[in-house]
């Protein structure tokens, strides 16, 4: 059977051109030659028995079948053209082909990775190995960061609609492989394949496996690899080429894993949409793909079918556009160095093919209209500037620093890139001028050119930071920042301080070159963008507002509130912004946070009491993207940790009656409590025993994600949280003081005042509390730590938590 399975492979492999000139090219450099055709055919035989594993976990939700490698290499074959192929590099071709057959491998999971996933719906699992655990909770905080899906299939399952649950669950298991299978194909390379990938005495395998892993990645990445990499004498490969082919393939042959959210949405209603009817439309009626065209001939029999036929054009269509950018890239790299390879890629799909499909009378089955929900701008934008999103108007002053510190970090490391001196700096003015109150953002950084206040700055919701344009300058200039600009409508919030916003700006180009000035003045958010030749002589942006009289958050504030009202909004910038009002300036930098500590907070809430034992943490791990301070409050007695201790006790009689009188300090989720019994006696005489309880301690919180203060308690109120929002619950009560920084991210709501549920949020509360618990543990004596590790077990049900507690080691 295994020979049969080996001559599929090899029978539809001979076919290739691209193995074909591979083969021809190996028997003109032996002994590397035969070792590259044996390695070829060993790997292309093995990828393709695994990924059959895939339908065993993946049902109906996908086809990647070995069917699907070999049009991933046929459709590589149709991209690149006969001649290109033929002036590609033996490495070249190898990775190509490799890369065609292993790309997906990580859709096949391990049997047991699959049986300790599906642990999680179990009410108590019970794990063979670690191994099998540490798949359980990497699955378990993806299923904890989807609440909603959570309640759908416990209401489903209360209901006996367990089919329906059970077809969730399958659906949840195929996205948590979806997103992450490039991790797992790198893995299971280097697992499996470390160090086998050799060309003569150049091992590719750290190589081939960042390539495979690039295809789930953003395509702009692939500029990041090596355009020349020496695999032997006079021998090179193009790293980015291989990767920019193998996507486009991947996708062209309209990619089950990438089903469109059009399709999904159809799943569950009246008239459902099956994944396999999606599945009949991968395999189109006919294709045209050529480094000319790229057109599908399809007949669609429902419209969501065929909306989601062009929403998945528009996903190739996006693709070839960054593609195109590459390739462009690529074929000057290669002219520079005298090789005589051009790529050439379609900039679209041709759709004039994509049809509905008709009955025998000629007549089509639906009509199909590309009608859909609109938004009126008026109503959306008296959604944005009132209560419901932002709310609070001094928002309006931390987008304005965020974009201008994103503006700054991104011309830091262009300037590094370029070997040119620089220094970031951000003044925040506010003062007054003819009557008006002016509250003014300055910054040195990348600034605007007509380009971005086009396509970025004047589009809500159209996100700089997150764009194609973002991520080829991050590639060019090796930046490594993670931006504080998210959604693209923050300029937005500017409207709901001031009625007039005035921008002088200047985009850098390159050393000592950059855009012409230029000067915006928008009079209202429906105001026409006035735009004029700007005075502005280096790059960076001025922002202006001019404040609303009725409206303004800083009017009543005192010169010093207003300064500290600005180092609020950031506790921790990356580098120097001075605050200047009429009367007073200051400066903050990146070694003002260290003043914020966690003993700062310690108000009322926090009491001192002998049997109250108080813990004061630094945490300073940068690399672990934590900075900050924390205070942790204990209960304990005579040197042991405690849950609870009665400090006193007394029994009185009146008119011989007897009554006790008590106080207890208990340790409780987020608290110490101190309770108290006591008598009173009423104006007729009687006697009344009386309870009364008494925080020692509350838990509190100040936290920033990368500076930016982030305005909210991660200890909310019942009463006060809000739908997916954050709230931690743990044994004891906590004092955080903490920013979020380096290449460490959490998902917020839309205007940045809460932080959002999501895997994300999971794996940062474990980490805290691993740090936090490691330090209590090395504080204290072996026997104290095990004693109290046992009272944070009983006392929580935080899974998080628990999982930081337990990774701390102290024998």
């Amino acid at each position: 059977m295994t020979d049969d399975w080996r001559s599929e492979t090899q029978l539809r492999l001979a076919e290739s051109s691209i193995y074909k000139a591979l083969k021809l090219k190996c028997d003109t450099d032996s002994p590397a030659g035969i070792h590259v055709m044996s390695l070829t055919d060993e790997a292309v035989f093995y990828a393709y028995q695994r990924t059959k594993t895939i339908l065993r976990h993946m049902g109906e939700f996908t086809l990647h079948d070995g069917d699907h490698l070999f049009r991933v290499l046929l459709l590589m074959e149709k991209l690149l053209t006969e001649k290109n192929i033929q002036k590609l590099s033996i490495p070249e071709l190898m990775l190509l082909i490799l890369s065609a057959f292993f790309h997906d491998i990580g859709m096949a999971p391990n049997e047991s990775e699959v049986i300790a996933w599906k642990k999680v719906w179990d009410d108590s699992p019970a794990f063979s190995s670690e191994r099998e655990e540490e798949a359980y909770n990497t699955f378990n905080r993806f299923y904890s960061a989807r609440p909603e899906q959570q309640e759908i299939i416990e209401n489903l399952i209360s209901q006996g609609k367990n089919s329906t649950a059970d077809t969730i669950k399958a659906y949840l298991i195929t996205e948590f492989i979806r997103q992450t299978h490039a991790d797992r194909a790198r893995d299971i390379i280097n697992q499996d394949w470390d160090g086998k990938f050799v060309y003569r005495d150049t091992d590719l395998t750290s190589e081939f496996a960042q390539i495979c892993y690039s295809h789930n990645e953003n395509s702009l990445t692939l500029l990041e690899l090596d355009k020349n990499y020496l695999c032997g004498p006079n021998t090179f490969a193009c790293l980015p080429l291989i990767g920019v082919i193998l996507r486009l393939a991947d996708i062209l042959d309209f990619d089950a894993k990438r089903t469109p959210s059009m399709l999904y949405s159809h799943l569950y209603v009246r008239e459902p949409i099956s994944i396999q009817e999606w599945n009949k439309h991968r395999s189109v009626d006919a294709w045209i793909i050529n480094s000319d065209i790229i057109q599908f001939s399809i007949k669609c029999k429902h419209p969501a079918i065929e909306a989601s036929v062009h929403e998945f054009c528009d996903m190739i269509d996006r693709e070839l556009s960054l593609c195109n950018n590459i390739a462009y890239v690529l074929n000057e790299f290669h002219i520079s160095k005298s090789r005589d390879l051009q790529i050439k890629i379609p900039f679209k799909v041709n759709r004039d093919k994509i049809e509905t499909k008709r009955d025998t009378y000629n007549r089509p089955l639906y009509l199909y209209r590309e009608t859909k929900f609109n938004l009126s701008k008026r109503q959306v934008i008296d959604l944005l500037m009132g209560t419901k999103l932002y709310g609070d108007p001094e928002i309006a002053l931390r987008e304005l620093l965020q974009n201008s510190i994103d503006a700054c970090m991104l011309r830091q490391a262009q300037e590094t890139k370029w070997g040119s001196p620089y220094t970031p700096e951000i003044f925040v003015k506010y003062y007054s001028h003819e009557d008006d109150d002016i509250l003014e953002v300055i910054d040195n950084g990348t600034g605007m050119d007509q380009y971005i206040i086009d396509n970025y700055y004047s589009k809500v919701g159209s996100s700089f930071y997150k764009s194609a344009d973002f991520y080829t300058l991050r590639a060019k200039s090796n930046a490594n920042f993670t931006p504080r600009s998210r959604f693209g409508i923050g300029i937005l919030s500017c409207f709901m301080v001031a009625d007039t916003l005035i921008v002088e700006t200047r985009r850098v180009y390159g050393p000592h070159e950059s855009s012409p000035p230029l000067n915006i003045r928008v009079e209202g958010q429906d105001s026409i963008f006035w735009i004029k030749a700007g005075q502005r002589e280096k790059p960076g942006t001025t922002t202006k507002l001019i404040l609303r009289k009725s409206k303004n958050p800083w009017e009543k504030m005192s010169d010093t509130a207003f300064i500290k009202s600005v180092e609020n909004v950031i506790p921790n910038p990356p580098f120097k912004i001075n605050i200047t009002t009429t009367l007073q300036e200051t400066t903050r930098d990146e070694n003002s946070f260290k003043d914020i500590t966690a003993i700062s907070m310690k108000d009322h809430s926090w009491k001192e009491n002998e049997n109250m034992r108080v813990f004061d943490i630094k945490l300073d791990k940068s690399e672990l993207g934590i900075i900050g301070f924390a205070s942790v409050a204990i209960i304990e007695s005579q040197g042991s940790p405690l849950e609870n201790v009665n400090i006193k006790s007394k029994e009185i009689d009146i008119e011989g009656k007897s009554y006790s009188l008590t106080k207890k300090i208990s340790l409780e989720e987020n608290k110490i409590i101190l309770e108290s019994t006591s008598i009173t006696i009423n104006d007729i005489g009687e006697i009344k025993e009386d309870t009364s309880l008494q925080h020692l301690a509350s838990s509190k919180s100040r936290l920033s994600l990368h500076g930016i203060e982030v305005p909210t308690s991660l200890f909310p109120n019942f009463w006060d949280a809000k739908h997916n929002q954050v709230k931690v619950s743990w044994p004891f009560p906590l004092i955080i003081v903490t920013d979020i920084c380096g290449t460490r991210d959490l998902d917020l709501n839309t205007s940045r005042t809460q932080i959002i549920m999501s895997e994300k949020w999971l794996l940062f509360e474990e980490e805290l509390a691993y740090l936090i618990c490691d330090q209590i543990a090395n504080e204290v004596r072996s026997e104290y730590w095990h004693s109290l590790k046992k009272i944070l077990e009983k006392k929580t049900k935080n899974q998080q938590f628990l999982r930081g507690l337990n990774r701390v080691s102290k024998f």
